[in-house]
């Protein structure tokens, strides 16, 4: 990466009490993540904290804050952005849950005591663009879907949704799937059997408003997008647990960071990019 300068990113160590959540954690991704964080003794990937007047607000990376907390640090490594620039996107991850079906889907919704009525696909989409409190469940191997009511109440409807989403968790395997992908594509191309659930579309003035009430929406709902996301940064859990000396820790990162820079081992990404995990 050559002419950098800090409008292409900005890292910060920051103290974790300072930082609010806006979701839950996830717990076997969360038990995966502490073993690789916990194995490594290193911080490899920084969170993402959007800055908001005075608030910071984790956006992503809640099972990496939990894992350092923990362990036992104070501080973490994070990317700081705007949370104002109309540059950072928020769009939503739906669930495909795998070996569930509707008539289970029917009896979670009977025991939370929430409504729901049979619709073709195109429709219940039709209703949750259009409306806030509305889930979207559809079979992705038949021609089925439920269009399922949630509370009017804002915060009831939070807490409806984490209950809704807990009956499945640790149950049933799931992969989180963009919002883009059609349930046609999904239908067309998934070789399992199972059910897509597509969430509320929220706002980035109601994730500020869910931090700072402390209430969390479900782990892996909420996909934030911006530009230049910063990878590998390999930082020491070590220096991560004491908060007394952070304008050092700051100027040593960044020193580090150019040092990075100036010896070429920054790549920028411009287009996009599939990688293939180890």
């Amino acid at each position: 990466m050559i002419n950098y300068t800090v409008n292409f990113f900005e890292l910060e160590i920051l103290k974790i009490k300072d930082i609010k959540l806006h979701e839950t954690t996830e717990y076997n991704r969360l038990r995966n993540v502490y073993d690789r964080i916990a194995g490594s003794k290193h911080l490899l990937n920084p969170v993402i904290v959007g800055r908001y007047n005075k608030d910071l607000i984790l956006i992503d990376g809640a099972n990496r804050l939990s894992t350092l907390k923990e362990i036992g640090c104070k501080l973490a490594i994070a990317q700081v952005i705007d949370y104002r620039n109309s540059k950072i996107k928020l769009k939503r991850w739906h669930h495909l849950v795998y070996g569930l079906d509707l008539n289970q889907l029917t009896a979670i919704c009977d025991n939370l005591g929430l409504n729901y009525n049979s619709v073709a696909h195109k429709v219940g989409s039709k209703t949750l663009k259009e409306n806030f409190n509305y889930i979207l469940a559809s079979d992705i191997n038949k021609n089925k879907s439920l269009l399922i009511g949630l509370p009017k109440n804002f915060r009831k409807m939070i807490e409806t949704l984490n209950l809704f989403t807990k009956s499945y968790f640790n149950v049933y395997s799931f992969d989180r799937s963009e919002e883009e992908i059609t349930i046609s594509d999904l239908r067309k191309y998934t070789r399992k059997e199972g059910t897509l659930i597509e969430f509320p579309c929220f706002t980035k003035k109601q994730i500020v408003q869910i931090a700072d009430n402390h209430d969390r929406v479900p782990a892996g709902i909420t996909r934030h997008i911006l530009d230049n996301r910063v990878l590998h940064v390999r930082y020491e859990l070590e220096k991560l647990k004491d908060d007394r000396n952070i304008e050092k820790l700051q100027t040593e990162l960044e020193k580090y960071l150019i040092s990075k820079i100036d010896k070429n081992k920054v790549r920028q990404y411009r287009e996009s990019v599939i990688v293939f995990d180890e």
